[in-house]
């Protein structure tokens, strides 16, 4: 039996009451001898308010356990099934009658209801509101959805919410704060591993099932082992289905799934982002320059049928949101079946081709460039062969064939402000450009075609584009041309030749002085084999690789431009030769394909990897089998100021003294500790042969084999004779003055 008992009009009171009953200290100590004190406590509360004491008549005098009795019935404040309609026309009394029939035909559609429109404080004219009580919950959503944003005219349009939001819509704060609606994750920790205080390089490795990225420390011997999916192990997980690859700044370590692509980071490569993709595995992604962005592509052509709408994908990095998906375009500007997207330096543009014209994009928007009357419109390039962005500028370099009557033709591009800067036309020729590293310079390698299309003479002009009119410098080259090769941040760049008959191999390397090219030297390369020249990041060291045979050549430029040849090595069957972004230590290396084809088994029983020195020295070299993937992490851009980095440059000894201590330091220490390591290995190997000794005496001595040998060997009447043997080794004379 409840204490107390609810009929007509206690409902305010007992609310009130209840939690200073249940609350009592005297209920909870003496639960059965509360009722009378409760009984007290409600005539005082009666006496305090002025009230009737005959409310005392619905209060039970029992000696029921209070704190076994059901709390009161709370009341329902709700109205699941009402809802409240604005922007209703204000009208006097004289009209509402007549603006009631016309809003009920719209109304009354829904279902049965219940209106209330009222009026105003002062009785003359309508709220502008009206409330509508519908029979259920279901009927009022219904409603709401059909209502919400219709136009009774010109000047009035619904604005229909639910009874139950309208409370929460009026305590709203009235100044604006924007919920976070996506997830993202903090980038502090994702240069740490720039503060190695060895001041060493990582290493990723991609083989077998593992994934593996170890630090290259020189003092040690071999690569030690940074981090190898240790945690993802121990929790039954797989770090990485398929493919892996770091992004382009080294921020993210980049991991293929059946389901999309993980991004790994900081210290301990923790997950920060997950890339969902359904449908075909992603089999390609490409980073932004600048990793804010990062597009995936699932393998589909373009003219798949039924056409693949999110054949590729742009994902925002931070938030891991798709801002943009769209069909494989039919045209890679670099050749081959990827990528489809090129990036502006700075990553504020992409932009794509066709066979005439290029499209590009702001990420901003993602929307094509406006032309100058404000129209989105792609560049118009009739019969377009390539283009390439400069890699410091927001400038376009075209390539366009010659057909009909129409020149072959080099244009430059700016964008967004679609400014030519200028062209060039040339006819009966083949070419291909490649910008140098800074954007200062471009050159177009063309050869001279017959009309029957035999190739002649080929020339390389070198656009200086910084200088103004941005003039051309050109050199004739008299045999045929294998490949050409800037140097990093430098203003040389190599060029390796044969003859017609493909012998006799040079390398010729040219320097482009104050207003002319010149050539700095020429060498007659060992072998024919010979196809790739890498320049180290910082420039002057190169490394002339013979790719699918593996003879190397490890040289450099002194800073008068004299050529100095290092070291002369092989790899068999070398595939890979990277440079570390320190221009330190370079990385050769024979991997296989991830797909199971006949070039996989060609390589597999030679995968491995060497690491040497920029001069060529042999640090490690380690057999892996089935590898996949060798690839130094990247560095983000220096701080560091040009200027400065020419100081240090200059002073390169008195820096270098600090760290030259500091190695020779850390060597010590690997020497004592690899000798303290041997000598207890061999004390402890020496204290088991002891034991052993004296097992054996002891056992001996036990069983009387010592004194049965030192018998026989008494009754064999053996007998020690010393001799001493001298021999002439040389004789040398001198004269005594």
């Amino acid at each position: 039996a409840l204490p107390i008992y609810l009929r007509s009009g206690g409902a305010d009171f007992v609310h009130i009451l209840w939690p200073q009953i249940r609350q009592s200290r005297l209920a909870r100590r003496h639960p059965s001898a509360t009722m009378g004190k409760i009984y007290n406590m409600v005539r005082d509360q009666l006496d305090d308010e002025g009230q009737d004491e005959e409310i005392l008549d619905f209060v039970s005098e029992g000696d029921e356990d209070i704190n076994k009795l059901e709390p009161p019935v709370q009341l329902d404040t709700s109205f699941p099934s009402a809802v409240v309609i604005s922007g209703v026309p204000k009208v006097n009394q004289a009209k509402f009658d007549r603006l009631l029939s016309v809003l009920s035909k719209l109304i009354d559609k829904n279902g049965e209801n219940e209106k209330e429109m009222p009026y105003n404080a002062e009785g003359t004219e309508t709220m502008g509101v009206l409330f509508v009580t519908f029979n259920s919950p279901e009927v009022a959503k219904a409603a709401r959805e059909s209502l919400d944003g219709m136009s009774l005219d010109k000047k009035h349009t619904f604005k229909v919410i639910m009874m139950d939001e309208y409370q929460q819509i009026v305590d709203r704060q009235d100044e604006f704060v924007p919920q976070q609606t996506v997830s993202s994750f903090s980038r502090h920790d994702f240069r740490d591993w720039l503060k190695d205080k060895k001041c060493r390089e990582q290493l990723l490795l991609r083989y077998q099932s593992e994934t593996e990225i170890y630090w290259h420390d020189t003092t040690v011997g071999e690569p030690v082992l940074c981090y190898g999916g240790e945690r993802e192990k121990r929790n039954k997980k797989i770090w990485c289905d398929w493919k892996v690859q770091w992004s382009p700044l080294g921020s993210y370590l980049a991991t293929f799934h059946q389901q999309g692509v993980l991004l790994w980071g900081g210290p301990e490569f923790t997950r920060k982002a997950r890339f969902t993709v359904k449908g075909q595995q992603v089999q390609q992604i490409e980073f932004s320059p600048n990793e804010d962005f990062m597009v995936t592509w699932n393998g589909n052509p373009a003219l798949s049928v039924p056409p693949d709408e999110h054949a590729v994908r742009f994902f925002r990095v931070l938030t891991g949101e798709c801002v943009r998906s769209c069909r494989t375009p039919g045209f890679a500007p670099l050749g081959g079946e990827f990528p489809h997207f090129l990036w502006s330096h700075d990553g504020k543009y992409f932009a794509e081709c066709s066979e005439h014209n290029i499209t590009v994009r702001d990420t901003e928007t993602f929307e094509v460039l406006k032309d100058e009357e404000g129209k989105k419109k792609s560049f118009k390039f009739p019969d377009l062969s390539t283009f390439q962005w400069s890699p410091k500028d927001n400038v376009l370099a075209v390539w366009t064939l010659e057909k009909d009557n129409n020149p072959a033709k080099l244009t430059f591009i700016e964008v967004p402000s679609r400014r030519e800067l200028a062209s060039r036309s040339r006819t009966q020729i083949k070419a291909s450009i490649h910008w140098q590293s800074e954007g200062d310079y471009l050159c177009l390698i063309n050869t001279k075609l017959s009309k029957t299309k035999k190739e002649g003479a080929t020339n390389l002009e070198i656009f200086r584009f910084r200088e103004k009119n941005i003039p051309v410098d050109v050199v004739e080259v008299k045999d045929n041309v294998r490949g050409v090769f800037w140097e990093s941040k430098g203003h040389r760049i190599a060029v390796l030749t044969h003859d017609e008959a493909g012998h006799r191999p040079k390398m010729f390397i040219y320097g482009l002085i104050k207003e002319k090219c010149e050539l700095i030297s020429e060498f007659n390369l060992p072998s024919n084999s010979y196809n790739q020249v890498y320049w180290a990041p910082e420039g002057q060291y190169f490394v002339v690789g013979a790719i699918g045979q593996g003879d190397l050549l490890f040289g450099g430029l002194t800073p008068d431009n004299k050529l100095e040849i290092l070291h002369k090595d092989e790899h068999f069957m070398l595939t890979e030769v990277m440079w570390d972004p320190s221009s330190r230590y370079v990385v050769t290396a024979v991997t296989q394909p991830l797909q199971n084809n006949l070039s996989s088994f060609k390589y597999s029983m030679e995968a491995g990897y060497a690491i040497w020195t920029f001069q060529g020295r042999l640090l490690y070299r380690q057999q892996k089998e089935k590898l996949y993937v060798v690839s130094w992490r990247p560095h983000p851009p220096l701080l560091v100021s040009e200027e400065k980095q020419l100081e240090i440059k200059r002073n390169i000894k008195q820096y270098s003294k600090r760290y030259d201590a500091l190695d020779d330091h850390a060597k010590d220490l690997a020497r004592n500790a690899f000798r303290r390591e041997r000598e207890e290995k061999t004390s402890k190997f020496m204290a088991v042969l002891d034991r052993l000794r004296d097992y054996k005496d002891d056992r001996e001595q036990d069983n009387g084999w010592d004194e049965a040998y030192s018998e026989y060997m008494a009754s064999k009447g053996w007998e020690s004779i010393d001799e001493t043997i001298e021999e002439q080794v040389d004789v040398v004379e001198e004269k005594i003055q």
